[in-house]
């Protein structure tokens, strides 16, 4: 019956988490709580400060001993200031900077802040029977709890409805009149309900805004890797290549460092389109970038310039180390088992190098090493050429 009950408050919950946001989500909520409660512990030391005043002039004045209530309100005002320092102060020391830094111990450091503030709205409720005998202090408490405190619909209803048991229980043990206790019952009832459709609210407008938050961000990251990146073989394209080759050739003229440049082109590739078809072709460009990823180092710039050229960006290396990397790569292309992608298909790659740093600029860098390529085109291919 329980069980049951749980499930169709679940599926009333339209604020739910979605699986590919499963573990994401409920740390942006805990860290949203966090922060939110931050703030709200301050304004609370604040809001009290007056408090402490009026607790004092109420006991100057010996009103606690007419009035319980005003004793019983200023032992709450003070143990309210107290929880609260001691909130800012643990929040201070685990230095909670962003969602990844969230644990359970955080999700509970929330939860706690947030039945704090219930029980104390409710005790602060339950002194004011013994003075003006209303529950205002609850209702704020329900209604800031609802609005700042974010939960899924369960949950929520744990939290919100515990209170309301609790001082209901204390109203009817304090032998409050039977007329004002059902007003009282049903009060507390509708600011529950109230409560609970508000925080649903408020739930589902933080997951929408999360996901598009997600949506808005994947995007971005989709639009800028596509305008530096080349859509077929995952490698730098031709605009973003010109951008990284002017800052390298600028860092290298002006601290005097070596550098060099390679272009290569795929050896008759033209034949290889019209003899195995364009889709062959386009593996054939997928798999050599990707023996120009595992042969050349760390630091150096691949980039796809057009069709079946490529263009290598080799920073502080001289020429005789450029065209060992070179001659590296070309052996991989050679020796690649290209049968793989279609039967008797062979692939070879020709390269032209050169570190002239007495160019001008880095097109006519660029364009020496497209001489060289040519030189290696006309010499044979299959061939490094410096």
């Amino acid at each position: 019956m329980i069980k049951r009950v749980l499930d169709n408050i679940r599926r009333v919950d339209w604020g739910r988490i979605p699986a590919e946001y499963g573990e994401t989500l409920p740390r942006g909520v805990t860290f949203t709580n966090i922060n939110r409660e931050k703030i709200f512990a301050m304004m609370i030391i604040v809001v009290h400060l007056p408090f402490l005043y009026i607790d004092y002039y109420n006991w100057e004045r010996a009103f606690w001993s007419v009035m319980p209530g005003y004793r019983y309100l200023c032992y709450l005002h003070l143990i309210t200031i107290v929880g609260m320092l001691l909130f800012l102060l643990v929040t201070r020391f685990l230095r909670i900077n962003s969602p990844d830094d969230i644990s359970f111990g955080h999700r509970a450091l929330a939860a706690s802040f947030a039945v704090f503030i219930l029980a104390y709205c409710s005790a602060v409720s339950i002194a004011d029977q013994f003075i003006h005998k209303d529950i205002t202090a609850f209702i704020v408490g329900m209604f800031a709890v609802a609005s700042a405190y974010l939960m899924g619909a369960r949950m929520a209803l744990a939290v919100l409805l515990a209170p309301c048991a609790a001082l209901l229980y204390a109203l009817n043990y304090l032998g409050t009149d039977p007329h004002r206790f059902k007003g009282y019952c049903l009060n507390i009832g509708s600011i529950a309900a109230i409560a609970w459709v508000l925080s649903r609210i408020f739930y589902t407008q933080y997951i929408r805004d999360f996901i598009n938050n997600r949506i808005i961000d994947s995007q971005k990251e989709i639009l800028a890797r596509q305008s530096k990146e080349d859509f077929l073989t995952g490698l730098f394209n031709r605009r973003h290549l010109e951008l990284l080759l002017s800052q390298e050739f600028a860092r290298a003229k002006r601290y005097k460092l070596k550098l060099s440049v390679a272009m290569a082109d795929i050896d008759h590739f033209k034949v290889i389109n019209d003899t195995f078809s364009h889709q062959v072709g386009d593996e054939v460009l997928r798999v050599i970038a990707s023996l120009f990823r595992q042969n050349i180092r760390s630091f150096d710039i691949i980039a796809r310039y057009g069709g079946e050229e490529f263009v290598l960006i080799l920073p502080e290396t001289d020429l005789e180390e450029a065209v060992m990397v070179c001659e590296r790569i070309r052996r991989a292309v050679e020796n690649h088992d290209w049968s793989s992608i279609a039967r008797g298909l062979a692939v070879t790659i020709s390269l032209g190098v050169t570190d002239d740093m007495s160019r001008e600029n880095y097109e006519k860098l660029l364009s020496f090493a497209d001489i060289r390529l040519y030189e290696a085109k006309n010499g044979g291919r299959n061939q490094v050429r410096y």
